[in-house]
């Protein structure tokens, strides 16, 4: 490898795909549990009508205080798994920079 390959490759940080599971998790988790804790606050006659469109992807899930819990749940899952892929391609690209 010459030099300037060298600096490039101690430049670029690789990502722990753990760790950007836990992060994404808890922010996907922890902001799904929010939005939804919030419109059950609110209130009103039609309480989280495009919200409640998750029900699609997210069995059992509704804008209330058992949805909100749900919703942490699932939001969790999904963001783990996005935090996981987001890590993997991302060190990938890098690896295959490094190489060519």
């Amino acid at each position: 490898m010459n030099e300037e390959t060298e600096l490039i490759a101690a430049a670029v940080a690789r990502l722990r795909a753990g760790i950007m599971a836990v992060v994404f998790s808890m922010v996907f988790g922890i902001g799904l549990f929010v939005a939804t804790a919030w419109l059950v606050l609110r209130g009103g006659v039609s309480v989280g009508e495009h919200l409640s469109l998750l029900h699609n992807y997210f069995p059992g899930y509704s804008v209330s205080w058992r949805g909100s819990v749900l919703g942490l749940v699932y939001g969790g899952l999904v963001g783990a798994c996005m935090g996981w892929c987001v890590a993997w391609i991302y060190n990938q690209l890098a690896a295959r920079r490094d190489r060519g």
